[in-house]
């Protein structure tokens, strides 16, 4: 497929801005691969620059001012997408620029290889096709063809999302288990250092839950950010109005690298006892945020045909109120069946195979009728039998 190059949409100012970015990420890495010997980096080339996000998707007036471009650099080599470390220079590069006045703007930038975008696109990836559909090529060399791309069904994007959900969401409470372990003890820094893994773990639970996906890195102002995108509840859940409230994120934020290796890390017991406040909000907002857009997507899918009963039904009576189950814990049983077995499951056999093996696609047919139960009786306690 052909993508889009028109960028009529945006102001004169905006689009020589963009420009200046395009050329800041060719140079720099021109600069990373001159003089390197290994093959991904002679022969290494950005096929496309793309832009997605909302200078892409939105009319000018809907985009909130300062929002950052989000850029898609699609190599041709698999490794020189996967070298963290190599596509250092030009991130550093991008933020000099920024901090310096040369653009108005922060830039997000992201590099797959066409190899992995292609896969994407034919196994449905809803962020990748959203970028194939509606993102502006900066640039685009002469002949490169995308895949064209695959949607996939509402009940299989359903099962998976919530897959992901109860991987993350696990991991997420405990990492903020052991950092009210360590504040108890007295150790500050290993506290903010897992307040960090749990705000990171939250915020990929909300991006990998609705978009199957998230971006390959640990800064927690750039999950944060993407994950805003998604849902805007979630920026309740760091205020940035005072200096207190942005200084106590930044601690947080810096805990990744400082508080792991250095000796000068410091956090107070206020910042610390604030910032525990909002990862539970966060907590709460993540699941909220996750749980609706699985309501949605169950509400989107086919109502089943069900055979009118052929016995009289009786009314039993509720004995008393009882706790209300969200619809992820009702859709529990059906993702444990579908979900590889613990033991059994071979590593060397890649993810995106067993969403199409046989053994999936069996449990995939019982969804519908499971999601459309558990949207019909979504706020509604379970029934129990009287005393």
């Amino acid at each position: 497929m052909m993508l889009r190059t028109d960028a009529d949409h945006l102001p004169a100012p905006i689009r020589e801005e963009l420009l200046h970015v395009a050329t800041i990420v060719f140079e720099a890495f021109e600069e990373t691969t001159k003089g390197r010997c290994s093959e991904h980096f002679r022969a290494g080339r950005i096929l496309t620059l793309i832009l997605h996000g909302p200078h892409a998707e939105k009319e000018w007036e809907e985009v909130a001012p300062g929002e950052a471009f989000r850029l898609l650099a699609i190599v041709n080599y698999p490794r020189l997408a996967r070298s963290e470390r190599d596509w250092r220079v030009v991130r550093d590069r991008l933020r000099r620029a920024w901090e310096h006045g040369e653009i108005t703007r922060p830039v997000r930038l992201a590099v797959e290889s066409l190899e992995w975008i292609n896969g994407a696109l034919v196994e449905g990836v809803p962020h990748f096709v959203t970028i194939a559909e509606q993102g502006i090529a900066l640039y685009q060399m002469e002949g490169l063809r995308l895949r064209e791309p695959h949607r996939l069904p509402e009940r299989e994007r359903a099962v998976r999302g919530a897959a992901e959900f109860i991987r993350w969401h696990k991991r997420d409470t405990g990492l903020l288990a052991g950092a009210a372990f360590y504040r108890d003890r007295g150790d500050a820094p290993m506290a903010a250092l897992l307040l960090h893994q749990a705000c990171e773990h939250f915020y990929l639970c909300v991006l990998r839950s609705i978009n199957l996906h998230a971006p390959r890195t640990h800064a927690l102002d750039e999950l944060r950010e993407a994950a805003e995108a998604l849902d805007p509840r979630l920026c309740a859940a760091w205020p940035r109005d005072s200096r207190f409230e942005r200084r106590a994120f930044a601690c947080i934020r810096r805990a990744y690298v400082e508080a792991r290796y250095g000796r000068s890390y410091r956090i107070s017991g206020e910042e610390l006892a604030w910032a525990f406040d909002r990862v539970k909000i966060l907590q709460e907002r993540a699941a909220s945020a996750c749980a609706d857009h699985q309501t949605l997507l169950a509400a989107s899918l086919p109502a089943p045909m069900l055979p009118p009963p052929t016995e009289p039904t009786t009314a039993i009576a509720l004995s008393r109120p009882v706790r209300r189950a969200s619809m992820l814990q009702r859709t529990w049983p059906i993702v444990r069946r579908v979900g590889p077995r613990q033991g059994r499951w071979n590593p060397l056999v890649s993810v995106r195979w067993f969403w199409r093996s046989d053994r999936c696609r069996g449990w995939v047919d019982h969804l519908p009728l499971r999601l459309s139960a558990c949207a019909s009786s979504w706020r509604v306690p379970r029934q129990r039998y009287g005393g």
